[in-house]
């Protein structure tokens, strides 16, 4: 027998109203959660959309209220002159509006690189004559220590004393003779250095690739030579040698002068001896100077010397000897040049012709300078003949 129980009216409304509460709340609760999750979301969306669209603005340089900028210098000592750097072009985005910040762009100018140092009291240590030894190319003065292309090596022997650095005693500062003695016996081994062995010898050798000395103090050699400590200033002479090839076929001749002694030859024969008049009679060969003697001064006053003619074959090999020397002490002061028989040179005021000087490699800018700024002189810096020592 089964019961079944029933319920009153009363209760069933109840059950009623209680369902639709209930429905009614869960409805709410929903939307209420819907409405923020999504309030979450948005902020969340919001934010992220803030730091991933700020607006990058680049900076404008001002004008008027920056402070100004000193622009830096590049100083370098090196040897060739180099090409200049390209300039680049550096993109610049600018925003409409201008910015209190400024990052300025800094302008560098290099400069010439320039491989020349001087020495010598009259070569950059003195009263400023542009001359000076140095690695970068030039090969002026009384040489550079190193060997550049084409150039004449020499050293400098010291009279005074013997190739034991011990003073000698047949030797007396300023005394004409002694000094001619020397002198002759060098021109006698045919300009060899054989002539000079019994002389201290200075350790270095210098290379030239001309020699155009400006009046300059005695001292300026032995200080090249890295014994101004050991030689004095007087009764030295400065022997350059080698092999050199000849640029062109033709007949040519050695000018020049020497304070205060200047001489040269070619293949073991002297083509010219041009020292101090004091000393000239005493030191002069047959063969070596030319019978006409035109009356054209020198840069240190005295005439030029004019050498004997002599011939040339394009690509010879010849010997070259030059000596130049000083005997009291004081200044100093050498020219040496080549002329072409036949050629038609630029004339001076007084009438000379403006010859090239004698050169041994190709030139560098700062030989170049160097020649055109020579005290109160001229050379024919358009057409040189180049004789390449080996």
């Amino acid at each position: 027998m089964s019961i079944h129980a029933m319920t009153s009216p009363h209760a069933r409304a109840a059950l009623a109203a209680q369902r639709r509460n209930s429905t009614i709340s869960s409805l709410l609760i929903a939307i209420l959660g819907t409405f923020l999750v999504g309030l979450i979301l948005f902020i969340i969306t919001m934010s992220i959309e803030q730091k991933t669209n700020l607006e990058m603005i680049p900076f404008k340089t001002s004008l008027t209220d920056d402070p100004p900028i000193e622009k830096p210098q590049t100083r370098t000592e090196v040897e060739r002159k180099p090409t200049s750097p390209t300039s680049a072009m550096t993109p610049t985005i600018v925003a409409n509006m201008a910015s209190a910040i400024s990052i300025p762009t800094l302008d560098v100018e290099a400069t010439e690189l320039n491989l020349d140092f001087g020495i010598g009291d009259d070569f950059g240590l003195g009263d400023g004559t542009d001359f000076g030894t140095g690695a970068g190319g030039a090969a002026s003065g009384f040489g550079t220590p190193t060997k550049l292309s084409g150039t004449l090596g020499g050293f400098l022997y010291d009279f005074k004393q013997d190739k034991r650095g011990n003073t000698r005693k047949d030797y007396t500062v300023g005394n004409n003779a002694d000094f001619i003695k020397f002198a002759k016996k060098f021109q006698s081994s045919r300009f060899k250095a054989s002539g000079l062995r019994d002389h201290f010898k200075a350790p270095d050798e210098l290379f030239v690739r001309y020699i155009a000395i400006p009046f300059s103090n005695a001292n300026a050699a032995p200080t090249f030579f890295n014994v101004q400590d050991i030689v004095k200033p007087s009764g030295w002479m400065v022997h350059y040698s080698g092999k050199v090839k000849a640029p062109k076929s033709g007949t040519f001749r050695l000018v020049g002068f020497g304070d205060d002694y200047l001489g040269a030859a070619i293949n073991n024969n002297a083509k010219l001896i041009a020292p101090w008049p004091n000393i000239r009679p005493a030191l002069e060969k047959r063969g070596a100077n030319s019978r006409d003697q035109p009356s054209h001064k020198s840069p240190f006053g005295p005439n030029l010397v004019y050498g004997d003619w002599f011939t040339l074959r394009e690509g010879e090999t010849i010997q070259l000897d030059i000596g130049i020397g000083e005997n009291p002490g004081g200044k100093v002061g050498f020219v040496l040049m080549i002329e072409e028989k036949g050629k038609e040179y630029t004339k001076g005021s007084d009438g000379r012709n403006i010859l090239p000087p004698l050169v041994f490699g190709h030139l560098a800018n700062e030989d170049y300078k160097a020649l055109r700024e020579f005290p109160g002189w001229q050379f024919d810096l358009n057409d040189i003949p180049i004789f390449q020592a080996e």
